[in-house]
């Protein structure tokens, strides 16, 4: 749920301030640092259960590349709102 609503800040930090997109960058890990070990353990709990967990895997695949996303979304915010960077 937490992660849901970090997802929702990262939409509105295209209109509001880079601090949302922080708060998606943090949501965005703790789900991945929950859901990992919880997802492999699933997999490796029954023989059956692997098919289930596929799915979740890209799922973690597609969380983590929009971390990297939203990662250097929130670097170009901090370089554009630099003073020095004046152009």
């Amino acid at each position: 749920m937490v992660h849901f609503f970090g997802s929702i800040f990262l939409m509105m930090s295209s209109i509001l301030i880079e601090f949302l997109v922080i708060i998606y960058l943090v949501t965005d890990i703790i789900h991945l640092i929950f859901c990992s070990p919880f997802i492999i353990n699933y997999a490796l709990s029954c023989s059956f259960c692997t098919l289930e967990s596929i799915p979740v895997f890209f799922t973690l695949a597609f969380s983590l590349y929009f971390w990297i996303v939203a990662f250097f979304y929130w670097r170009r915010l901090l370089w554009e709102h630099n003073p020095e960077n004046d152009d």
